[in-house]
């Protein structure tokens, strides 16, 4: 994501989890962007080689090559974080990057699910890839609406960082379907959550 920490809302609360593997990850990767600033590569480049790896990570899934589609999975979540550090050690973080940020996470997102779809299409877990789907989209709108009120949203588990690694345990361990069957039921559980935090917010106005 491309908000520099300091443009986040006062009493904004990352779930534990995040914040602990964000800040590791941020103290390891400052060589990376300084190598990948003297190489010119702009934010927008990750942000777009994200969608790609994603893109592949979906054809992977569709056709059964479950470890390769691990292996893209890494590298659109790998991609995806290293845009905005890149984005704010060269001081182009803004607003609206966050927003195209956001905006391709959801496209990324959705390339990953059609491929998993199409890789269960003859199957009931397919009613589970959609379930997955419809609460991962959940959990990124309940906060977008949130803060559309005013009201950070930052709570829960499943946040898109935490989707992408249970869908690369998944892939790896030969156990996609039961990581769908948790994407599914804890995505859900985070809308929920969230729905109650922005009620509890609104009432305490």
């Amino acid at each position: 994501m491309r908000y520099h920490a300091a443009t986040l809302p006062a009493g904004t609360k990352d779930n534990v989890l995040s914040r602990k593997y964000k800040a590791a990850f941020g103290v390891y990767i400052q060589p990376f962007n300084l190598v990948l600033h003297r190489l010119r590569v702009s934010p927008d480049h990750l942000t777009f080689a994200g969608i790609v790896f994603g893109g592949l990570a979906g054809l992977a899934f569709a056709r059964a090559r479950l470890v390769l589609a691990g292996v893209f999975l890494i590298l659109a979540g790998v991609s995806d974080m290293l845009d905005g550090s890149l984005a704010r050690a060269s001081g182009e973080a803004s607003p609206f990057g966050s927003y195209i940020d956001s905006v391709a996470d959801r496209f990324t997102e959705a390339l990953i699910f059609t491929g998993i779809a199409w890789h269960l299409r003859e199957k009931p877990e397919l009613l589970v890839v959609i379930a997955a789907l419809a609460g991962s989209f959940l959990v990124s709108y309940t906060k977008a609406r949130a803060e559309a009120l005013g009201v950070s949203c930052d709570v829960g588990l499943m946040e898109r960082p935490e989707r992408i690694i249970v869908l690369v345990a998944g892939a790896l361990l030969g156990l996609l379907v039961p990581a769908l069957w948790v994407l599914a039921v804890l995505t859900m559980l985070t809308a929920a959550q969230r729905v109650l935090h922005v009620r509890a917010a609104m009432k305490s106005r």
